[in-house]
């Protein structure tokens, strides 16, 4: 008896020494492809969460701020700007067409890219990233690169990136880009952003 509860302690003790399994976790059924109209809402629903986990539950933007643009609000600009990158309406003066991907995962949408020929007069790049969000429950399975490899691939680019952001800083350095000094300040919001390029 002694000795099976001696081989059980030192089995349990070898299990607890190994590493953790190391990131990225296992996607699971997960696909990446170009966004259609019908995905606004699911676009909208990881817009929304991730403000909230991103700004909102860290501190680093007001509640009041994030949850003025409602979930309506999002919805209707996200089927906006889909039915025009879909060249379903013709784009408005001014309104500068996107390629949007998402990824799903077991039929829902976890995560989503755009990219642009950029919004600013100045860009250092002919391609802008614009945003890429990926729910939390996400993080480290590869979603957010794989988002990443679709929507830019290996091609020069640029995009801004919360200065209070320290994991997609990370993110953006692992894939080549580097913060150019150019920062920025949003008014609506009340952050500073910074601009990585690569």
């Amino acid at each position: 008896m002694l000795r099976t509860v001696r081989r059980t302690l030192q089995a349990v003790g070898r299990m607890l020494l190994r590493p953790p399994t190391p990131y990225p976790r296992r996607m699971h059924h997960t696909s990446i492809r170009p966004a259609v109209i019908a995905d606004a809402p699911g676009i909208a629903r990881v817009h929304w969460d991730s403000h909230q986990t991103t700004y909102v539950e860290p501190g680093r933007v007001a509640r009041e701020r994030v949850e003025a643009w409602t979930m309506a609000d999002r919805i209707a600009r996200w089927t906006a700007n889909l039915a025009i990158s879909n060249d379903v309406y013709p784009a408005p003066e001014g309104f500068h067409r996107m390629a949007i991907w998402v990824a799903v995962v077991d039929g829902r949408i976890v995560g989503w890219a755009n990219t642009s020929a950029g919004r600013d007069a100045d860009g250092p790049r002919d391609l802008e990233l614009e945003g890429l969000y990926v729910l939390d429950a996400h993080h480290g399975t590869g979603v957010g690169q794989a988002l990443l490899d679709a929507a830019i691939g290996d091609r020069p680019a640029y995009l801004w990136a919360l200065a209070d952001n320290p994991r997609a800083h990370g993110f953006y350095r692992r894939n080549g880009f580097v913060a150019d000094g150019t920062r920025k300040f949003d008014d609506l919001w009340q952050i500073t952003e910074v601009r990585f390029v690569r």
